[in-house]
Order: structure tokens, then C-alpha cells, then sequence
């Protein structure tokens, strides 16, 4: 398998989805306002692992965002970067791990849940895209709209689950 063939769509997709907080900001990253500060440490290693990843530097950023992680092990945002430097990297179960561990921390984390799906989208893995959108959509509505127009996920857009899914969370007129 050609890592690159993912590397270029996840570091387009991933970093700019991330950075730019989705586009048009459609979804959110979370809707948990409970969320505890970090201390300054794991801050100041999570601002190293940004710079490091906007500058290319990936292996600095995975190194960053693990220390951040070590000094604060609850704190959702390193895990769902590191899944982007991952997922840039075409490292997809990795990426899935990372995300999967902040849907843990953050069960309404909506950007985590859709960045699953697009990483099991990418492994062919259509039940569990499904089920990682609908999670997304649960959280925030526009998620669909996304799953609509995003070319990551055309792979499952034809399948009958995403059209079942698309009737259920579509208003009935």
C-alpha cells in the first residue's frame, strides 16, 4: 500500500480541517464546556507540538504532543492533534487510536468523531465510518452536510448505510 496515496489527502484534509477549525466552522470540536485547564507545562509541550506540525516537522510534533499528554493525560487536544500528525503521516491506525482516545475523554468531541470516519472510511472500514458519523452528526447537525460535499468520504457516501443515516437525521418535511 502506498502511504503517500493518504498522506496527501489526511495532510490537506487533516491540518486544514484542524487548523482552520473545519472551514466554515460547522463543527465544533466539542461541546463539553466542563473541560478542566491544562497545566503549563503540557500547554507549553502541546504549542510546541502545533508549531512543529505547521512547520512539517512531524516527528518534533509527535514527540511534543506526547509529552503534553504525559504531563496531562486527560486533556483531549493533544490526542486529537496527534491524530491529525498521524493521520498526515498515512499512519491510520495510529490516527484511529489517538481519536478514538479522545471520543473517550470527550464523548461530544464532534471533530473527533468525524475525523474517525473518515479514517475508516479510508480502511474500507464502512461500519464503523457509519457509525463514527452518526456520532458526529448526533453532535452537531452540519456534520452531514459535511459528510455530503467531503471527498474523504465519497468511498461510503454510495453504501446504503449513509443513505439510511442520511434519512434518519434529515427533517421530515
Amino acid at each position: 500500500m502506498n502511504l503517500y496515496r493518504f498522506g496527501a489527502p489526511f495532510l490537506i484534509a487533516g491540518l486544514a480541517l484542524y487548523l482552520t477549525a473545519c472551514g466554515t466552522k460547522a463543527i465544533p470540536y466539542s461541546q463539553n464546556r466542563d473541560a478542566l485547564e491544562p497545566n503549563e507545562v503540557a500547554v507549553a509541550h502541546y504549542n510546541w507540538g502545533m508549531q512543529s506540525a505547521e512547520s512539517g516537522n512531524f516527528v518534533q510534533a509527535i514527540t511534543e504532543l506526547e509529552l503534553a499528554i504525559q504531563n496531562e493525560p486527560g486533556w483531549v487536544m493533544p490526542f486529537f492533534t496527534l491524530g491529525v500528525v498521524y493521520g498526515n503521516q498515512g499512519e491510520l491506525d495510529k490516527a484511529i487510536e489517538a481519536w478514538e482516545r479522545a471520543t473517550q475523554l470527550d464523548v461530544n468531541f464532534a471533530k473527533a468523531h468525524y475525523n474517525l470516519a473518515v479514517a475508516y472510511s479510508h480502511k474500507e472500514e464502512n461500519a464503523r465510518s457509519i457509525a463514527s458519523l452518526r456520532e458526529a452528526i448526533r453532535i452537531d447537525k452540519a456534520a452531514l452536510s459535511n459528510a455530503k460535499a467531503d471527498p474523504a468520504l465519497e468511498r461510503i457516501r454510495n453504501t446504503s448505510e449513509f443513505q439510511a443515516l442520511e434519512q434518519e437525521t434529515t427533517p421530515k418535511q
